[in-house]
C-alpha cells in the first residue's frame, strides 16, 4: 500500500509538471516486461510515458518491486531535486514539521536559525504560493495603511513591511503552515513565526497579545495575535516580513498591497550575494532603457507614477538604472 501511494504522489507531482499524459501502448508493454524482470530504463523514457506507467501501475493488484524501486529511486534522483518540487515538499516529508526536507531543523526559540550553507546550492528556485491542493492560500495579514516599506531606513534594513493597525485589532496568518515561533522578544516585541509548506516563513511582530503556540498547525485567514506597539515599536502597527532560509523577501513582490491580494500565484527566487530577489511569474516586466524616466514608462503602459512605485516599492525620485526591470502589470 505505501509503494501505491507513493506511486500516487509522484503522479499527481508529475501531471502538474509535465501537464499529464495518455496510456500508450508501449507502456502497457514495459509494464509486462518488468513483471518479467526485464530490464528497463526510466531515463529514455517521456514524462509523458513515466506518468502513463505510474497511472497504469496504480489498476494492479501489485506493482512489481524492481519498478517501484527505480521509480522512486528516479523520483528521488531526477524530480525531488528539480526546483519545482520544492513547492510540493508537504507531499515528501515523513516529518510533522512544514518543508522539514529544506530545513532539515525547528527551532521554537531563535528566529532566523538558518545557516548560509542551507542555500549554497541554491541558483534559481520556483515556489507555488497560492494552490489550495498543497496548502498555500493567502489572505492579508491586515488591511491598512502602508506606513514603512521593505529596504533600507534611517541608515538600517527593514526587512518588511509596517502596517497600521489599532491596538486589539486581528492579525492572520497569510498562508496554512505551522508556528514555529511564538514569544516575547526584545526587538519584535510579541512576535509569531509560521513555516509554510512551500519553505516560506512569515513572521508577524509588535503584537499585543499571542493566540498560537509553537506547534499549531494553522490556516490562512486565522487569528494568531492583536495588534499592538511591543518590543522596539513607536506606535501600534504590524512589522510583517516574509523569508525563504532566513532572507528577507520584498513582500510587495509577491503581495498587492494597494488589493489585498497576491501578485501571482507562483514565483522565481534568484539567489542574489546576500538573499534572494523574487520575481513574480507570469508578469509583464520593462526593462529600462538610457535616458528613459517614470514618467515616460508610466506614459508609454497607460498607468501612473504612483503605481509604478508602489508595485516596485521605489520612490519616484529616485534614479533609474539601465537594465533596471520594473514590474508594469498584475
Amino acid at each position: 500500500m505505501n509503494k501505491i501511494l507513493s506511486l500516487f504522489f509522484l503522479l499527481l507531482s508529475l501531471q502538474l509538471f509535465a501537464g499529464g499524459g495518455e496510456k500508450k501502448d508501449t507502456v502497457q508493454a514495459l509494464v509486462v516486461s518488468v513483471q518479467k524482470d526485464d530490464p528497463f530504463d526510466l531515463d529514455s523514457m517521456s514524462g509523458k510515458d513515466i506518468i502513463s506507467l505510474i497511472d497504469s501501475l496504480l489498476d494492479l493488484d501489485a506493482v512489481p518491486a524492481n519498478l517501484a524501486k527505480e521509480i522512486n529511486a528516479y523520483a528521488e534522483e531526477k524530480l525531488l531535486k528539480h526546483d519545482f518540487y520544492i513547492s510540493l515538499t508537504g507531499f515528501y516529508d515523513s516529518s510533522i514539521y512544514p518543508s522539514n526536507s529544506l530545513y532539515q531543523k525547528w527551532d521554537t526559540y531563535n528566529l532566523y536559525p538558518y545557516r548560509e550553507s542551507l542555500r549554497e546550492k541554491d541558483d534559481e528556485v520556483k515556489l507555488i504560493i497560492a494552490d489550495s491542493l498543497n496548502h498555500c492560500n493567502f489572505v492579508p495579514p491586515i488591511k491598512g495603511l502602508i506606513t514603512s516599506n521593505f529596504g533600507w531606513r534611517d541608515g538600517r534594513s527593514h526587512n518588511g513591511m509596517d502596517i497600521d493597525l489599532q491596538v486589539w485589532d486581528p492579525v492572520k496568518a497569510s498562508f496554512d503552515g505551522m508556528v514555529r515561533i511564538s514569544r516575547y522578544h526584545p526587538g519584535y516585541g510579541r512576535v509569531v513565526v509560521i513555516r509554510h509548506y512551500n519553505g516560506l516563513e512569515t513572521l508577524y511582530a509588535h503584537l499585543h497579545r499571542l493566540k498560537v503556540e509553537p506547534g499549531d498547525v494553522v490556516e490562512a485567514g486565522q487569528v494568531i495575535g492583536l495588534g499592538g506597539s511591543s518590543g522596539r515599536s513607536t506606535g501600534s502597527h504590524l512589522h510583517f516580513e516574509v523569508r525563504f532560509k532566513g532572507k528577507a523577501l520584498n513582500p510587495r513582490h509577491l503581495i498587492d498591497f494597494n488589493n489585498n491580494c497576491l501578485v501571482s500565484d507562483s514565483i522565481k527566487l534568484i539567489k542574489t550575494k546576500w538573499s534572494y530577489t523574487a520575481v513574480p511569474l507570469g508578469i509583464d516586466y520593462h526593462t529600462v532603457e538610457s535616458g528613459e524616466h517614470l514618467y515616460g514608462i508610466a506614459k508609454k503602459y497607460g498607468t501612473t507614477i504612483t503605481n509604478l512605485c508602489q508595485m516596485n516599492g521605489i520612490r519616484r525620485n529616485r534614479p533609474l538604472r539601465v537594465g533596471q526591470k520594473l514590474r508594469i502589470g498584475g
